[in-house]
């Protein structure tokens, strides 16, 4: 498991039933700025994750945090030494899904003392696109939509059967944005809509989140007809 590898390397874990002398606590806190939520939407990529500014000002030199699933268990961990503040993070396309805890690996000053950290969490689910497309033949306005997600199975992006969201409209030029029709996609993710109007506008479709928090929905880009 790549988190027991990378917590012995980093001196993190014990070894049998050796006794490890628990060391003094030093003031101040130390924080993990981990994203509040993650989209999973390719096989790999990588985020960078900082610590906290309170890290740096408690004189920590070395933590680390695992990522934790509820019931996976340790995912991965992300290790700071030598008073690094900032540190990539790999994020992969069969990752499990929920919200992820950091849990604490221990922080240390340059004296070894033990510095309290932060414990927080991530909201990790598949990542969602959506596309707009209105045509117009007269005064009739054609807008099609189209909404996908990740596959984890198959490792690619697939069409969002059953997605729910909204097409929205504004004039140009405006900021406020109009429902005009609720969308629910067919199994290969598409939807039509067809309505009369002489008006230029701009389209938009707003896909919200899966109801079982699994998806996160996404926004098209805008497109005027």
């Amino acid at each position: 498991m790549r988190v027991s590898s990378l917590l012995a390397a980093a001196g993190l874990l014990t070894v049998g039933l050796v006794a490890v002398p628990v060391p003094a606590s030093a003031a101040g806190s130390c924080s993990l700025y981990a994203p509040g939520r993650i989209a999973i939407g390719s096989p790999f990529r990588t985020i960078t994750i900082n610590e906290g500014p309170n890290c740096a000002a408690a004189g920590v030199v070395d933590a680390a945090w695992s990522a934790t699933h509820p019931t996976k268990g340790p995912i991965d961990i992300i290790i700071y030494e030598n008073s690094d503040r900032s540190q990539p993070f790999d994020i992969f396309g069969d990752d499990p899904i929920g919200v992820w805890t950091w849990r604490p690996e221990g922080a240390f000053d340059a004296s070894d003392n033990q510095v309290f950290q932060y414990t927080p969490t991530t909201d990790v689910r598949l990542a969602s696109y959506s596309r707009v497309t209105p045509t117009r033949t007269g005064t009739k306005v054609n807008v099609k939509t189209l909404a996908g997600r990740w596959w984890q199975a198959g490792n690619k992006l697939i069409g969002w059967s059953g997605a729910r969201g909204q097409i929205q409209y504004r004039t140009p030029g405006s900021t406020t944005w109009h429902g005009l029709k609720d969308v629910y996609s067919s199994s290969a993710g598409t939807y039509s809509y067809t309505y009369s109007t002489s008006a230029v506008r701009d389209y938009r479709v707003v896909i919200y989140d899966a109801t079982n928090k699994t998806i996160w929905g996404s926004t098209s880009p805008t497109v005027r007809k």
